[in-house]
């Protein structure tokens, strides 16, 4: 069997009568697929978070006698938890709420954008980072 060419894999030719129809299309599944993404790193998150809660039960239930730094790493860990499982709500919150803005404005034709949330969820999670490498390192008995 002959193919052709000059023919795409199964994508639909191009409406000549409504040239707009295509480009608004491919603009809103790439908000979709944007708004999926940012699903997926709240996911990650409040994954991250169940984890990181869940560390400090496991360190106490495995060991019988917990040192002093120990209990804060137990104390802590819970609170650091969620605190990471509070950002991924919150980040799915922000990011449904940013697709239906940007959605509403592809509909209308206008589709401005803003790097606003992503600088801010860039930052925080930047700023979450550090805290905890910092309470890593002040809990380490490597610098004590």
């Amino acid at each position: 069997m002959k193919t052709d060419p000059n023919k795409t894999c199964g994508a639909p030719e191009p409406d000549k009568a409504r040239p707009g129809r295509y480009a608004r299309l491919t603009t809103q599944l790439a908000n979709e697929r944007t708004f999926l993404a940012w699903i997926r790193t709240g996911i990650a998150l409040l994954a991250f978070g169940f984890v990181v809660e869940k560390a400090g039960s496991f360190l106490e239930a495995i060991s019988g006698d917990i040192s002093a730094k120990q209990h804060n790493f137990v104390r802590y860990s819970g609170v650091a938890g969620i605190v990471l499982m509070l950002s991924g709500a919150f980040i799915i919150a922000i990011s449904t709420w940013r697709f239906w803005i940007i959605d509403r404005s592809i509909r209308r034709g206008e589709c401005e954008t803003s790097v606003v949330l992503d600088i801010a969820v860039a930052l925080g999670i930047t700023v979450i980072v550090m805290v905890f490498i910092a309470f890593l390192i002040f809990q380490s008995s490597v610098f004590s």
